[in-house]
C-alpha cells in the first residue's frame, strides 16, 4: 500500500523522500527528479521544510509552472511523473510522485546547459559520470558482484549507508591495503560512490537493486 503524505513527512527525507519548502529553480528540481528516476523512485513534496515542518506552497501555480518547465524542458529523456495537491491543516502541499524508469539514465540539463545524470545517495541527488547497471555487459564485474566479499559488501551496505576501508579489511579479514584497493576498484566499476575526498575515505552503494 502507498504510503499517506503525514507518514512520508513524519519519516523524513531520504533515499526516496525530500522535502522543498518552494521550488526555487526549474534546474534544482530537474536534478532531484531525475535523481529519483534514475535509482528508485522516490517522492518529493514542496511546501515542507527540511525538517519536515509543513509551510504550504503561496502559489501553487507559480510551483507548477516551475515544475513543467523541469519536466518539458530540462529532463532527458521525458519523465512522466504524477503531481497532486493535499491539504494539510489549511496549508497546500503539492506531491510529486516520480517512479523508477525504464529509460534510465536520464540527464537534468544545468545553468550552463549541461546534461548530467544524477542518482540519488541516502538523501541527497548526487552526480555521476555515466549510469552502469547491473546488465551483464561486463563479464568482469559479473565475476566480481558473485564474490562472497563483493555480495557481503552489498549486504552490509544496503543496512548501513556507507564503509571504509578499516570496517571493510575486518568484516571480510584482509589487510586494510587489500581492502582499500577492492573499494577503490568498486568505485572505478562505478559500482561504489567515494563519498569523502578526506582520510579515511567512505564508500557507499550507487543504487539499490
Amino acid at each position: 500500500m502507498d504510503k499517506s503524505i503525514i507518514q512520508l513527512i513524519k519519516e523524513g527525507e531520504g533515499l526516496t523522500t525530500e522535502f522543498k519548502r518552494t521550488v526555487d529553480s526549474s534546474f534544482k528540481i530537474a536534478k532531484t527528479i531525475v535523481s529519483f528516476a534514475n535509482t528508485s523512485g522516490g517522492n518529493l513534496l514542496i511546501g515542507v521544510a527540511d525538517h519536515g515542518a509543513v509551510m504550504g506552497v503561496h502559489s501553487e501555480l507559480r510551483e507548477l509552472q516551475k515544475l513543467e518547465k523541469a519536466l518539458l524542458k530540462l529532463i532527458e529523456p521525458a519523465l512522466v511523473v504524477q503531481i497532486r495537491a493535499e491539504n494539510l491543516d489549511g496549508r497546500m502541499i503539492l506531491w510529486v510522485t516520480v517512479g523508477e524508469s525504464e529509460d534510465k539514465p536520464h540527464h537534468a540539463m544545468n545553468e550552463k546547459g549541461e546534461r548530467i545524470i544524477y542518482i540519488r545517495v541516502k538523501d541527497k541527488s548526487m552526480p555521476i559520470p555515466r549510469l552502469l547497471l547491473y546488465n551483464g555487459t561486463d563479464p568482469e564485474t559479473e565475476k566480481l558482484l558473485a564474490t562472497r566479499h563483493v555480495k557481503t559488501l552489498i549486504t552490509y551496505l544496503k543496512e548501513t549507508d556507507s564503509v571504509t576501508s578499516k570496517v571493510f579489511s575486518k568484516m571480510i579479514n584482509i589487510s586494510e591495503k587489500r581492502a582499500e584497493r577492492m573499494l577503490q576498484d568498486l568505485a572505478a566499476r562505478q559500482i561504489l560512490l567515494k563519498l569523502s575526498k578526506g582520510k579515511p575515505e567512505s564508500f557507499s552503494l550507487k543504487w539499490t537493486e
